[in-house]
């Protein structure tokens, strides 16, 4: 037993100051510790950290925080605390199939809802509408009501496209574009994936040739536009020279607006 205990169970238990057998700091848990590894999946930190070991993250619960070596600093997340009933609504409609119906952007939806997704801190809802997949964000929605007498029959087409997606822009068809991007930015686009679907390729001279599904020019204007002026559309063209008329024309309100100011 004593030998069992000292090696097998090394670093799970230890002795005590009085010599009696105890469990580790870092084994000792008010709940299970595999629930910590779904926790971090389940809130998408699961590689946060290079060393992603239930002893690591135990280790770095059980050190003081103002003794920590790590500091996150968190995303921004929308505040849905004031909408938690609605939250709770929708989660328990997704689960027995009931269909719902609210207002959205002053318009009444009937909707059969599929998921609650998180991205870029707002949480959105994957639901269908009139046979059309659509997302629809909660903090948005007014005057929920779920048919608790109704139940609908998810399709499995539906569940497989919202697993398979990486955002929240759902379109039957997507545009396969390329990007151009300088030097000075890859190492943006190389270390963890600005697009959906991204794929790319480093030239000799630093630059890379990005690929990506896109379901709506307005889904990759916003990226293009933070990253000027080293990101160019290379196809297609008519969005490259969309981009290039909205610049143009928000230059000219600029200037317009200059000129008032300083008369």
């Amino acid at each position: 037993i004593e030998r069992d205990l000292g090696e097998r169970l090394c670093g799970i238990v230890e002795r005590s100051a009085d010599g009696q057998w105890q469990l580790t700091r870092t084994a000792r848990s008010s709940i299970p510790a595999k629930h910590l590894h779904g926790y971090a999946r389940m809130s998408g930190t699961e590689h946060l950290f290079p060393d992603s070991s239930l002893r690591y993250l135990l280790e770095q619960l059980h050190t003081p925080e103002q003794q920590r070596t790590t500091h996150v600093q968190a995303i921004a997340h929308e505040d849905l605390r004031p909408r938690t009933q609605e939250f709770v609504q929708l989660q328990t409609a997704i689960e027995k199939k009931h269909p719902c119906s609210f207002s959205y952007k002053r318009k009444q939806r009937n909707v059969q809802p599929y998921k609650l997704i998180h991205k870029n801190g707002v949480w959105y809802l994957a639901a269908e509408e009139g046979a059309k997949l659509k997302n629809f964000s909660v903090a948005l929605i007014e005057g929920l009501h779920v048919d608790e007498s109704s139940h609908f029959f998810p399709k499995r087409a539906h569940q497989d496209y919202i697993d398979a997606k990486d955002d929240v822009w759902f379109t039957e068809d997507t545009t396969e574009v390329l990007l151009r991007v300088a030097p000075e930015a890859a190492h943006y686009f190389i270390r963890r994936p600005l697009l959906p679907q991204q794929q790319q390729r480093q030239d000799r001279d630093g630059s890379l040739l990005v690929t990506t599904h896109i379901n709506h020019i307005d889904q990759l204007l916003p990226v293009v536009r933070y990253w000027l002026p080293h990101v160019r559309i290379v196809q297609p063209v008519e969005w490259q020279k969309e981009l290039t008329a909205g610049l143009q024309q928000a230059l000219k309100k600029w200037d317009v607006a200059t000129m008032e100011s300083s008369t």
